[in-house]
């Protein structure tokens, strides 16, 4: 355990058992607490990486975070979204972050969503925003991306109260952007030459308003291993301001582990827990000794702070870390947090 974490799962929460599932992976989005049942809602994925039309956006609920069940949605699924069905060339269908907000003044815009997606045939592919009603049904904002540039790395929260921050905004959307830096490890890594990092575009309006950026504000630096890129950065509310979830790339290996980082405004960001990792990968054996990913914000459900993470044991060019063990599903993890880090 590290000194955040109090309890995480030795084995994954969900597995694909459903036939809309079968033959993909598993990939936590969004955890929340549901407003009507209050028992826990998850939002996640199904991936197809030979057949990514075939992405489904499913739920699963549970009353304690142990044992989770997939709702019939009332077609006989528990499917909330399906792809628009086009080839999207970069990325694939993904939702990365889903949000509620009960003081949003129009009912059908209370539950919102961030998603790479290509809603029609005659757009590109790029981030998309789309709304709900009751985080059931969805629907698309727009009929094209408010954003085509790479990358699908991407989230999104809302401005919280607190020191003024830089520019006025209502929203940060926090992407994915590249620096050319040749010195990179090249022998695995499937964007040579190029440094991943994270930027951030605002928008001072409402959530269908035009977006400003992209502007740098995160990326390793010379206290970093040479080979470490910033993957993606998953914001969250704290009661000071801000705290993120660091997805750091090792080059030379593909490993992904989860690093936490702190802010008071959501532009200027400190690394934290001297930069040791908040979900550090499994032991060897384990379904997430290869590679782990965080895009969810944590939940407060009762006295307990949940946060849902994803895990496999091959790494980032989809090679096994330990190939001698052969291969392990991968699967959904989920820790408990200590609540000091919404503080």
């Amino acid at each position: 355990m590290t000194e955040w974490v109090t309890w995480r799962s030795q084995t994954p929460i969900l597995q694909p058992n459903k036939a809309w599932e079968e033959g993909g992976m598993l990939s936590a989005v969004s955890l929340h607490v549901d407003p009507g049942s209050q028992r826990l809602r998850l939002y996640y994925l199904a991936l197809h990486r030979e057949h990514p039309l075939d992405n489904v956006l499913c739920i699963a609920e549970s009353g304690d975070g142990r044992c989770w069940v997939k709702p019939d949605m009332g077609n006989g699924t528990n499917i909330v979204m399906t792809s628009s069905g086009h080839e999207t060339g970069w990325g694939v269908f993904m939702p990365t972050r889903i949000l509620y907000e009960p003081e949003e003044t129009n009912p059908a815009w209370q539950w919102k969503m961030v998603l790479w997606e290509r809603p029609i045939a005659k757009t590109p592919a790029g981030i998309c925003m789309a709304v709900s009603e009751d985080g059931l049904r969805w629907s698309h904002l727009h009929q094209r991306p408010i954003i085509t540039g790479a990358n699908d790395a991407m989230s999104i929260i809302g401005v919280m109260q607190g020191p003024p921050s830089p520019r006025d905004g209502r929203w940060l959307l926090y992407q994915q952007t590249w620096k050319y830096n040749p010195s990179l490890p090249s022998e695995r890594d499937n964007l040579v030459g190029l440094h991943r990092r994270i930027s951030l575009w605002f928008n001072a309006g409402a959530f269908d308003d035009r977006w400003t950026g992209p502007i740098t504000i995160l990326e390793p630096d010379t206290d970093d291993p040479s080979d470490l890129q910033h993957y993606w950065m998953s914001p969250y509310p704290t009661r000071s301001g801000y705290g993120g979830l660091l997805l750091c790339h090792h080059t030379l290996d593909q490993t992904m582990d989860v690093q936490r980082v702190t802010s008071r405004d959501g532009w200027s960001w400190e690394r934290a827990d001297g930069r040791r990792p908040l979900l550090p990968l499994g032991k060897r054996g384990r379904f997430d000794s290869g590679m782990i990913t965080a895009t969810s914000m944590p939940c407060r459900f009762g006295e307990r702070v949940l946060l849902p993470y994803n895990g496999r044991s091959t790494v980032h060019d989809q090679q096994q870390r330990f190939p001698e063990d052969g291969p392990i599903p991968p699967g959904v993890g989920l820790v408990e947090l200590d609540g000091r880090i919404l503080e």
